[in-house]
């Protein structure tokens, strides 16, 4: 179990990158997001589905978390779905940690 520190930091860093995520794509911000600091695995996996045309536009991203690359990268190929004219589709992975483990005299 990560000290509880770590999992609030790991939550606050989330919490920016998805909200930086949705402004960068004209998303709407939910008013309040649930996101337990249990769950924030290393790694953070977002997705913007794709606009196709004749459905509604995506209006939320989908995001899950990892607790390595490799799963990340498989949890997004088990939901991205592409299609030859869809537009806008995003990917994102972010490592969540922020932990330094060298020490400075390795460093040199």
């Amino acid at each position: 179990m990560l000290p509880a520190a770590l999992e609030h930091e790991r939550l606050l860093i989330a919490e920016r990158l998805l909200t930086e995520i949705e402004r960068r794509h004209g998303l709407p911000h939910p008013r309040k997001r649930d996101i337990h600091p249990v769950i924030t695995d290393r790694f953070l996996a977002a997705y913007l589905p794709e606009a196709r045309e004749g459905e509604p536009a995506p209006l939320a991203l989908e995001y899950a978390f990892a607790p390595s690359l490799k799963d990340a990268l498989r949890l997004l190929q088990e939901v991205v779905s592409e299609t030859a004219d869809g537009q806008g589709a995003a990917l994102y992975i972010h490592d969540l940690h922020t932990v330094v483990t060298a020490e400075t005299s390795q460093l040199h």
